[in-house]
């Protein structure tokens, strides 16, 4: 018989649990550096060679000799290019015999074409791109457990680095179970319910740069779950598996993971998405998700995306948070709540409105809704209160009212 544990970890007790917990993959693999946007660098990354590697110009301009303006500027009449001054474009490099450029804005040519300047430069080398401006041979690119992005793509090139060794593409096994479900897209009969939560995970694995492995619908039947279980630890980097850990008579994922391994985490101290667990089966963590929709949305964006972020190298990311002034009173329960908050902007500060779902489906209640304040048992936080809302979109999209 199921039995409420001693410890139930709020959100932040359950995110430092995974933190210290999940250890990153060590499979890697070697891609091409152009294709490796959002890919985790894998080892540290050198660059192979100096750019640039002869002095340039660093604009569009001529190239002149700083020794010419040491007396102010000198008497150009008799200048002849190619002797006296060059032509220099942005990046380019300039001929060894001339050290200093001068914008081309402050060149000046008469009808014959002689040249003359409105300025003298002020130091040797004005205007000039020095050897290894950009990137030095030996130089660190890429740090060990960096996420791939534009920039870095960029200057990787730049550096001479055209493959870079990178973690391998995660893959994370679902496992939806429940007599009463049966696959989106088919007729529901009656008593039945639609299973959405696979594709659900998998844009969220998707998401997170990982590769999804979708197991069929598992009845409640103890030997094949164990079955499917064993499998999806021997086939994935995490697993996670969809209903079965609260206390009906046909739950039977915390007794099976118990079976099988390590149960670290029961139960969650907060709602919704409190039948949420965490356990070990020899190297693989496995993270058990509430079966209704709501909640197993709520604990996926919370701990299946920072699980998959740690298994990456990658660090826990809290949510982006906005301070808001509560319109009315809330009242904490017997556990931790997550409370869905609507969030405007009036009079030129934000205000928080509670939202209650009763009488809404799931679409009204999540377009009504654009962040959630985390309030602890019986707390009780009344009206003008400032709280910290934890926001689904940027501020920007935030309504003024």
């Amino acid at each position: 018989m199921y039995k409420v544990p001693d410890f139930l970890p709020s959100r932040d007790e359950m995110l430092r649990i995974l933190e210290i917990n999940i250890k990153p993959v060590s499979k890697t693999e070697t891609i091409q550096v152009a294709v490796s946007l959002g890919r985790i660098c894998a080892e540290d990354v050198y660059a192979k060679h100096t750019l640039p590697n002869k002095p340039t110009s660093a604009c569009d301009g001529v190239s002149v000799k700083f020794d010419d303006f040491s007396n102010g500027k000198p008497d150009t009449s008799l200048w002849i290019e190619g002797k006296d001054y060059c032509f220099s474009n942005t990046g380019v490099a300039i001929r060894e015999d001339f050290d200093t450029v001068i914008a081309i804005e402050k060149v000046v040519f008469d009808e014959t074409g002689r040249i003359s300047f409105s300025l003298c430069p002020q130091n040797r080398g004005e205007k000039v791109g020095q050897v290894g401006g950009q990137t030095k041979e030996g130089e660190l690119i890429a740090y060990q457990g960096e996420c791939l992005n534009a920039s870095l793509i960029g200057m990787l090139l730049t550096s001479g680095i055209t493959n870079i060794k990178v973690l391998a593409k995660l893959t994370v096994a679902f496992i939806p179970t429940g007599d009463e479900l049966v696959p989106a897209g088919y007729q529901t009969p009656p008593g039945k319910n639609v299973e959405s939560n696979s594709l659900m995970l998998k844009a969220y694995i998707n998401e997170c740069g990982g590769e999804a492995i979708l197991y069929p619908i598992i009845p409640d039947e103890m030997e094949k779950l164990k079955e499917a279980i064993l499998s999806a630890v021997a086939a994935a980097d995490l697993v996670l598996i969809c209903a079965g850990s609260s206390k009906g008579n046909k739950d039977f994922t915390i007794e099976l993971l118990e079976s099988i391994g390590n149960v670290m985490v029961y139960e969650l101290g907060h709602g919704p998405g409190k039948h949420c667990s965490f356990a070990y089966s020899g190297n693989t963590p496995i993270i058990g998700l509430p079966g209704p929709p709501m909640g197993a949305d709520l604990t996926a964006a919370l701990y299946v995306k920072n699980a998959i972020r740690l298994l990456q190298m990658q660090p826990v990311q809290s949510p982006y948070t906005i301070e808001a002034e509560l319109t009315e009173d809330i009242n904490g329960i017997s556990f931790d709540f997550i409370r869905q908050m609507n969030v405007v902007m009036k009079d030129g500060k934000y205000i928080a409105q509670p939202i209650a779902n009763q009488g809404m489906t799931r679409a009204e209640f999540y377009h009504k809704t654009n962040g959630y304040f985390y309030i602890e048992k019986e707390a009780i936080i009344k009206a003008g209160a400032k709280i910290s809302v934890a926001m689904r979109y940027p501020k920007e999209y935030i309504e003024v009212v």
